[in-house]
């Protein structure tokens, strides 16, 4: 798993999720797509390269504050990015940090804030927009980047989806969604995370409490994919009925994406 890692200096959870099997024996390519959180503190050797990856389109996830808040660093005029400003004037705190604002922060509140975010997240027009675009540019062909603030919640799930309709079985896409938790060495990075955070919010954390945000539990990811099953029937229902991406498309996507 290690080997999917790319390391940056300032740009964390790169990593190329390709390389899986499918259940029909090919193997999703590697080089063609790549996960990552966002690039606002990128470097030069940072940007130098992402330049030489020969990335055809990115997808930022990112709802309109964070992206005003942390702009990303990384431009190139043969790179389309592709984002989605719906909802621009709204609070300027993303829902994360408005949910650390409470009195009553635990462990157990935070892991209940996120089994309900993960219940949301398919549901969210603004993401089902951008999730659409990625399967449609996926469809195209050439190397895409999909990325959100952390790279791990609203990008884990689109992941987990793109490789559902490659055929990948559900063992691989959980195991390349708790990648995470190896990827991101959270322990090392709390003091500076928590600090930012009880800059912005102007209250003390608790790092007990600040865990389960930080990293991922397959508990959450279940809870996604429970949901879709309970009103499609299936991933692939939904991503067909919400995201256009039905047989033929798959077939598409396997054609471009598999080795």
């Amino acid at each position: 798993m290690q080997d999917r890692l790319i390391p940056f200096d300032r740009i964390l959870n790169f990593r190329d999720f390709g390389g899986w099997e499918t259940a029909d024996g090919a193997r999703v390519a590697r080089g063609k797509l790549f996960r990552s959180a966002s690039f606002h503190d990128a470097t030069a050797a940072d940007i130098e390269k992402l330049d030489a990856m020969n990335v055809r389109f990115l997808v930022d996830l990112r709802r309109p504050e964070e992206r005003a808040h942390e702009p990303s660093k990384w431009s190139n005029e043969a790179c389309r990015v592709i984002f989605n400003d719906e909802g621009k004037g709204g609070s300027e705190l993303p829902p994360h940090l408005v949910a650390l604002m409470q009195s009553d922060l635990t462990p157990q509140s935070t892991y209940d804030y996120m089994m309900s975010l993960y219940r949301d997240i398919p549901f969210d027009p603004r993401l089902i927009g951008l999730y659409r675009d990625w399967f449609a540019e996926l469809g195209e062909g050439g190397a895409g980047i999909i990325h959100c603030a952390a790279g791990k919640d609203r990008t884990g799930i689109a992941c987990a989806l793109t490789l559902i309709a490659l055929g990948v079985d559900e063992e691989a896409v959980f195991a390349d969604y708790d990648f995470t938790n190896q990827a991101v060495d959270l322990e090392s990075r709390m003091p500076r995370i928590q600090a930012r955070m009880e800059e912005r919010l102007g209250r003390k954390l608790d790092s007990a409490a600040l865990r389960p945000m930080l990293g991922v539990h397959v508990d959450y990811l279940r809870q996604s994919l429970d949901v879709i099953d309970a009103k499609y029937g299936s991933a692939l229902n939904y991503m067909e009925q919400e995201l256009g991406v039905g047989e033929t498309e798959r077939a598409r996507l396997r054609e471009k994406l598999s080795t």
